[in-house]
């Protein structure tokens, strides 16, 4: 049982076996407007009526940037990560001080937002423009939960396909697996059901 258990070796079998997790690279700016990048495994698709995602971000000796700088702003956005900045996502991941501008360090570049105060990462193949509708501290825990709705979405167009739907190849994301390990989305397989029909059954507002 779980509770048998330290919390790191509950953590090693949970993001061990709770694989592969989408990378949530969060962009956000504090009230003296820092910009600051880091990217996130806590990080999901909750629903798209309302375009709803989740950061799920801990606190360790202080909070992270990231969450305060949305606690101060309740905006942020999520740029999605592939082959090409893994390398840069993941400098953005080392613990710097606040002044620091991860994004010019990283050597990415800032795009402005149309919506929100946060910078895009202009090197994405694709980021959502967020605006935080509930900021819940977790029970009996260190991490706090976010969740955000997409009020603008920028998409690369070398992976939209007609009828918005995506290239996965081109797309090309990475997710993240356990320690530093990462995997890549090109190795996919195709089971056939009605996946299709419930798509196409879907209202459009």
């Amino acid at each position: 049982a779980p509770g048998d258990l330290e919390g790191r070796s509950v953590y090693k079998i949970m993001a061990g076996c709770i694989v592969p997790r989408p990378i949530g690279f969060t962009t956000t700016v504090n009230k003296n407007d820092i910009r600051n990048a880091a990217p996130f495994s806590f990080f999901n698709m909750l629903c798209h009526m309302p375009p709803l995602v989740s950061l799920s971000i801990a606190r360790d000796q202080r909070k992270k940037d990231t969450l305060i700088n949305i606690e101060e702003t309740g905006e942020f956005v999520v740029n999605i990560v592939n082959s090409a900045i893994a390398a840069a996502q993941d400098r953005c991941a080392e613990a710097l001080p606040s002044e620091v501008d991860e994004i010019a360090l990283s050597g990415l570049t800032a795009a402005d937002s149309l919506r929100v105060k946060p910078p895009r990462i202009l090197e994405s193949p694709a980021s959502f423009e967020c605006q935080a509708i509930r900021i819940l501290p977790l029970p009996e825990s260190n991490h706090t939960l976010i969740i955000g709705r997409i009020v603008m979405m920028h998409i690369s167009g070398n992976i939209l396909l007609p009828g918005h739907r995506i290239d996965h190849k081109a797309l090309d994301a990475i997710g993240r697996m356990t320690g530093n390990s990462y995997c890549r989305t090109s190795d996919t397989f195709t089971l056939a059901h009605d996946t299709l029909a419930v798509i196409s059954a879907l209202p459009e507002r």
